[in-house]
């Protein structure tokens, strides 16, 4: 197994490359002491872990995540005891808190190695994640979806219109969708409601987005927006829509 090692503090690159000494079949392929060298790094040599520090200057661990076009499993570190600690806790995602010992870093690194490579669930989890550090921030400018083992992240300014998919939801943009892990409940608290307005019970869409609106003879609407997509407005959302044009 190779991993690369992400941290700012040169100590703290020792202290892991020490450790790993316990762990023989561990290659060390790079050290990163910033997020932009992290990127490219990773997405060169693709490595089967990564010990990732969250709090780093410029570009932060989760920056990092954002950027890959690979997703190895990950090792998270951080000297905070915050928000995002507890979300690691709940979704039993892997990390360290700073100062940790031997026996806690050989705990961390044996479930990777006893788990494997990163299944869907495991995506689902970081994207989780993601979405909740965004949230912490106001509302979000971006979300983020899981492609292949990618982790893409789609601007809200793209987005026309949202569908939900039984638990979870699909992002529509002029060009493409995206399946996404959050549920259309969760993504109408999320987002900000002078750009997204919730038209049924089942879609949400961007305002700037409604070219037209005409009567869908049972007391709603159907909204007619940019590339001819049509989506229905259903009567108990429809007052909503009216008071935008009148």
């Amino acid at each position: 197994m190779r991993c690369v090692i992400v941290d700012d503090e040169p100590l703290a690159r020792q202290i892991v490359r020490e450790y790993l000494g316990d762990f023989p079949s561990i290659e060390v392929s790079a050290e990163c002491g910033s997020g932009k060298q992290a990127v490219r790094t990773i997405n060169q040599k693709k490595p089967e872990l990564v010990f990732l520090d969250i709090r780093m200057p410029g570009m932060n661990g989760f920056e990092v995540l954002e950027r890959l076009t690979y997703l190895p499993s990950v090792i998270f570190s951080t000297a905070y005891s915050d928000f995002a600690l507890k979300a690691f806790e709940v979704n039993a995602i892997d990390y360290l808190l700073k100062p940790y010992d031997r026996k806690r870093f050989a705990k961390a690194v044996q479930r990777v190695v006893q788990r494997g490579r990163p299944r869907a669930e495991e995506f689902n989890r970081l994207l989780g994640l993601l979405q909740d550090a965004r949230g912490h921030s106001g509302h979000p400018d971006r979300f983020f979806v899981r492609l292949g083992r990618r982790l893409l992240s789609v601007r809200t300014s793209e987005i026309q219109w949202i569908k939900a998919d039984g638990d979870y939801s699909k992002l529509h943009t002029p060009k493409e969708e995206f399946f996404c892990n959050l549920s259309l409940n969760a993504l109408e608290q999320q987002l900000d409601p002078g750009r997204f307005i919730r038209v049924h019970r089942s879609s949400i869409v961007a305002k700037d987005a409604i070219q037209t609106l005409s009567g869908d003879g049972e007391g709603g609407f159907i909204a007619s927006l940019t590339n001819n997509v049509k989506v229905r407005v259903s009567r108990t959302y429809a007052g909503k829509i009216k008071a935008l044009i009148w």
